[in-house]
């Protein structure tokens, strides 16, 4: 696998962006002045997108509601493998990938970074709750499902769903493609994609498979410590092994009956949440390095089976929809994010997940479009964490300085250097304390509707209904064995009006809500509180108008959309000293707050070699009046009107796609993204401590070109173009250095975003 150093690929970067304009500007094909009655014959139209948002085929102009789709090109040719990639694309949608496998997430301000889900992530209609953050690959498209998804997705898509569709067996043809990939940062990578049809019975195998590594781009300096002794850790902290399986058949069972199922397989073996630790909240400098004494790593197994049915009877079909995930979690942190010998989390996870779906769909075509079901599911998930504690012999004097206190079972833990030089033997005696010891079993009992009703040729009235019935159980075991329990049941109503503007366009209003269940906390601190703190569900509802059509004879498509959202009880996960020693995270109901804003999004087909988009996004949001938070001194401060965390101001995007003919056979290709971020404020490490950071907003450029053959394309993609320096996430942290015995000084994390990367692929088809 070729390898590009960083030298050449900055070389790279000038003649590509110069060679993408001169392709959009001048070459032939690329939009010219045209005569008054010549414009209509140099234009194509653009493709309708069928997506499956309301779990029937329709296009993206027949739903009213606001839908983002990235197609499996786009996918393919932009190198798409993270979720980052995936946010980046899509106004008013905030999304980091969190290496621990829980991405934060958010959609219009809906949804809440760290371990509150908010939005669902899917592939083929199989909610994903333990690693949402593998590469899946051999996609079809990506839909994003904006504002709360109810009724047909249930809980946990409160700020709405991501929806990943793979592409299907194929009985027709066999098919595939091989792509190879390499370049800086150490990167090798390769993915196969194949079509096979069994015999002439319609049944079809497909597989897609891949492998990658890399080095990152992170550093680890391994700075001498206080007593003068160096650590030994790999130097390429971000250095990465990930590999997967998906194993697909479809075919009829029968004339009526036909059944889908796939088998998936994904390891990751990688840095855990990888951050950076800055001691400004105001002048953030985005160092690379991650000056650690043990390299933050993550290993993760998964293996996922699910099977659908789908049996045809007059007027309807019966789908049935069923699935199993069991994964295996293993994530090591060092807590005090530096160089010495301190404080470090180890935090072992399993979780099971199971799923079943029944549905009804119609399939008439009267005015009188339905479906309907039940769903279950059952999250199984065991912890046991510990935080390591190293340096005793440093740290003789068992009176830790400072708020977080010292636990009597603690035999050293000072704030105070001795000075002492100790071997490195001496320096890794360590014992644990408990941090996480838990079992949550959480389960989803839902009966769920949808009805649409065209009035003539104008109007619609769509309405659904979901009930939802989630049971919450929650055991702390170890020394101090605790047991809480929570459910409820919650009444999920949908009720949308479009009317049609001739055949190409569409007015619509909808108004939806969504939930995020209750929950408890378990944490460090649980024991001597002799309870599990609960936290409430969140509600929201979302108002929404816009609307969405065609153009200049079917060459754009635009939409337009405004939203209102009163989001109740806001969940936000937080990090505090615990009351002994370490750390004590939980989640915790804010307040209540209001949203509003704007979306637009076109996609215009100049001519049958450029095709140009662009999408922007707005939000303004504020605490509501008497939302408040204790601080240090015990004070309640008001924060009504203050913005919530985690929600970027402004957003867009803007991108260009050319492909034209050079030869019989072969065409020169090219793209260029350009996407914004606006800035929001990050996560605080509590309210009673009530430090605040801003991540600024950033702009980022990537870039592609190359040539594709009839069975093959050679491409050159550069991501972050201009080398922008970013955070795909920012809060504030304890800071657990204690050398100082100073242990109540707050600093800032954040995620370091993609540096300029530059890689060259090949694919071929066949």
């Amino acid at each position: 696998m070729p390898q590009l150093s960083r030298t050449f690929a900055e070389r790279l970067i000038y003649p590509v962006a110069a060679l993408t304009l001169a392709a959009v500007l001048l070459l032939p094909g690329a939009p010219v002045a045209q005569e008054e009655g010549d414009a209509d014959s140099a234009r194509s139209e653009i493709e309708e997108i069928v997506v499956t948002a309301r779990k029937r085929a329709e296009t993206t102009l027949e739903i009213p509601e606001s839908i983002s789709v990235l197609s499996g090109i786009d996918i393919a040719r932009q190198n798409i493998k993270g979720l980052e990639e995936v946010g980046f694309q899509v106004p008013n949608m905030n999304l980091s990938t969190r290496l621990d496998g829980f991405p934060n997430v958010s959609i219009r301000g809906l949804g809440s970074f760290g371990n509150t889900q908010g939005v669902g992530f899917y592939l083929d209609d199989v909610q994903i709750f333990s690693d949402a953050s593998s590469r899946f690959g051999d996609l079809d498209r990506i839909e994003i499902l904006k504002g709360p998804q109810g009724v047909l997705f249930g809980g946990s898509n409160i700020g709405g769903a991501v929806k990943f569709v793979s592409s299907r067996p194929n009985s027709e043809e066999m098919s595939g493609r091989v792509k190879l990939l390499g370049g800086g940062q150490g990167m090798a990578d390769g993915e196969v994609s194949l079509n096979v049809p069994l015999g002439e019975n319609g049944w079809a195998m497909r597989l897609f498979g891949f492998s990658a590594e890399h080095d990152g781009y992170l550093k680890n300096p391994n700075s001498p410590r206080v007593n003068g002794l160096v650590n030994d850790n790999d130097r390429d902290i971000g250095e990465t092994e990930e590999s997967g399986v998906r194993v697909s058949l479809a075919g009829p069972l029968s004339d009526r009956l036909s059944a889908y199922a796939s088998l998936r397989w994904n390891d990751f073996e990688g840095p855990n949440n990888t951050w950076i630790r800055e001691l400004s909240q105001t002048s953030l400098r985005h160092p690379d390095k991650v000056d650690t004494s043990t390299n933050a790593r993550h290993e993760r197994d998964t293996v996922s089976a699910m099977l659908e049915l789908t049996y045809e009877l007059d007027g309807f079909d019966v789908t049935t929809v069923s699935s199993y995930t069991n994964t295996d979690s293993d994530r090591y942190t060092d807590l005090d994010q530096t160089q010495e010998w301190l404080l470090d989390l180890f935090r072992p996870e399993e979780m099971k997940v199971w799923t079943q779906e029944l549905r009804f769909t119609s399939t008439g075509d009267g005015p009188l479009q339905w479906l309907g079901g039940v769903y279950y599911s059952s999250f199984d998930e065991k912890m046991d964490s510990d935080l390591i504690w190293w340096n005793t012999r440093a740290l003789p004097d068992g009176n830790l300085t400072g708020p977080l206190g010292c636990a009597a079972e603690l035999p050293t833990c000072s704030g105070v250097w001795t000075g002492e030089t100790l071997t490195l033997a001496q320096e890794q005696e360590m014992f644990l304390t408990p941090f996480e010891k838990r079992k949550r079993d959480k389960s989803h009992l839902a009966a769920f509707a949808n009805a649409t009703y065209a009035f003539g040729d104008d109007w619609e009235l769509g309405v659904g209904l979901r009930i939802d019935r989630w049971e919450n159980e929650s055991r702390q075991f170890g020394d101090v064995p605790l047991k809480a329990d929570d459910d409820d049941v919650e009444i999920l109503p949908r009720l949308s009006l479009s009317r049609w503007l001739g055949d190409d366009s569409m007015l619509y209003a909808t108004v939806a809500r969504g939930f995020e269940p209750a929950g408890f906390n378990v944490t460090s601190d649980t024991p001597d509180l002799g309870f599990l703190p609960h936290f409430d569900g969140e509600d929201a509802t979302s108002y929404e108008i816009g609307w969405k059509g065609r153009l200049l004879e079917g060459a754009m498509t635009a939409s337009v959309a405004a939203f209102l959202v009163q989001y109740k009880d806001k969940q936000i996960e937080t990090q505090v000293p615990a009351t002994g020693a370490g750390l004590t995270e939980l989640i915790a109901n804010i307040g209540d707050s209001e949203q509003y804003g704007f979306e637009f999004e076109t996609r215009w087909r100049v001519s049958d070699a450029l095709t140009l988009a662009a999408s922007a996004g707005w939000i303004e949001a504020e605490w509501d009046s008497g939302t408040s938070v204790f601080t240090g001194d015990g004070s309640v401060k008001d924060i009504g009107g203050d913005t919530p965390p985690v929600i970027p101001d402004f957003s867009w995007n803007v991108s260009a796609d050319y492909q034209q003919p050079i030869t019989d056979g072969l065409s020169f290709i090219a793209g260029v993204q350009v996407s914004h971020n606006g800035e929001y404020d990050g996560l605080r490490v509590a309210d009673p401590i009530g430090v605040s950071v801003t991540n600024p907003d950033f702009t980022l450029v990537g870039a592609q070109i190359g040539l594709a053959g009839e069975n093959w394309e050679l491409t050159v993609n550069v991501e972050n173009l201009l080398d922008e320096d970013y955070y795909t996430d920012v809060q504030t942290f304890p800071d657990f250095y204690f050398l100082d015995g100073d242990a109540d000084e707050i600093i800032t994390i954040g995620t370091l975003g993609q540096p300029r990367l530059a890689t060259i692929s090949l694919s071929y088809f066949f």
